[in-house]
């Protein structure tokens, strides 16, 4: 067997793994660790006990930009009181675009310092959590700058009807990872998964208070992780809304600015209509007047200035 507390494997062959692996790994785990799944497949985080061992999967939530969605690496898990094994396989369909979890820093952290194969544990969570954080900033920014947009009049996207409902979408799909990924911490902190075995005479556990003490501070960051994501899903009620009424506002202003043009034409030509009548110019003493032509013209321009005026006032125009 390695040395090494925390084996970390990509796309491993069966030999490679082999020789790490526990003498009683259950078939279904065996089979579940070389599973090779779809981008598209859905990861539900997990850790079981095995009796000797522990046996899970956990997921790393990478964003697609292609899509505008958030999709899962699987990273499955073997622990017990001598190793700490983690597998990733590459999803057949992954954008090449999309990185695979790059886990070299936590697991030299973990051999260097002679961790304790539970210790791992909370290594990989808190390295999943902080992928997790990242998501939830990035998802922010993009609901700041739609609110920013919307609650200052500011001329939306295009788009932005279909943004808001990818970004609904992800918020969603950041909770399906955060909360069962938030059971695995808690489940081990309330000393519900755990293995036991003796040493000298004195029972100890894979997972120490110390261990729990730094999984304690891995559940409150992934708690933190998830109202963030719940209020950013929230917010999207909010921007719909806005957006609603962005749209009434510009549907109302247009109405306006139609019905200020209507009225302003209206009267002029009235006037030009009541003089263009064909009927007998005796009933019209204007038409007699030395300057009843310049008179109408002025009536034409007075009328016009002054409504132009009153409607550029109230905002129409």
């Amino acid at each position: 067997m390695s040395d090494l507390i925390w084996n970390d494997f990509e796309d491993p062959t069966g030999d490679q793994i082999q020789s790490v692996l526990p003498g009683d790994l259950h078939p279904i785990a065996d089979n579940r660790l070389r599973l090779i799944r779809s981008f598209s497949d859905e990861v539900f985080p997990r850790l079981e006990s095995h009796d000797s061992y522990l046996f899970g999967e956990l997921a790393y939530p990478v964003y697609d930009a292609v899509v505008d969605e958030v999709g899962t690496v699987g990273i499955r898990v073997v622990i017990d009181f001598d190793r700490f094994i983690s597998v990733t396989q590459t999803p057949t369909d992954r954008p090449s675009a999309i990185p695979m979890p790059d886990l070299s820093t936590s697991v030299e952290k973990a051999n260097s310092r002679q961790l304790l194969s539970g210790d791992c544990i909370w290594l990989l969570l808190e390295f999943i959590a902080t992928q997790i954080d990242g998501l939830v900033d990035e998802a922010h920014d993009r609901t700041n700058q739609l609110e920013y947009l919307l609650n200052h009049d500011h001329e939306p996207p295009s788009d932005c009807r279909q943004q808001i409902a990818r970004l609904r979408n992800i918020y969603l799909q950041l909770e399906t990872i955060i909360t069962p990924t938030l059971s695995v911490a808690e489940k081990i902190i309330d000393d519900r998964l755990d293995l036991r075995k003796k040493v000298d005479g004195v029972e100890v556990e894979i997972f120490p208070r110390s261990t729990e003490i730094y999984l304690i501070d891995v559940a409150e960051h992934l708690r933190h992780a998830r109202s963030r994501a719940e209020y950013g899903r929230d917010m999207m009620n909010v921007l719909t809304d806005n957006l609603s009424s962005y749209l009434e506002r510009k549907q109302a202003q247009a109405g306006n600015r139609l019905g200020a043009i209507a009225s302003i034409m209206l009267l002029p030509t009235f006037v030009v209509g009541l003089y263009g009548m064909n009927i007998d110019p005796d009933y019209f003493p204007e038409f007699g007047w030395l300057n009843g032509y310049l008179m109408a013209w002025l009536m034409i321009l007075l009328i016009t200035v002054v409504q132009y005026t009153f409607f550029r006032r109230k905002g129409w125009l």
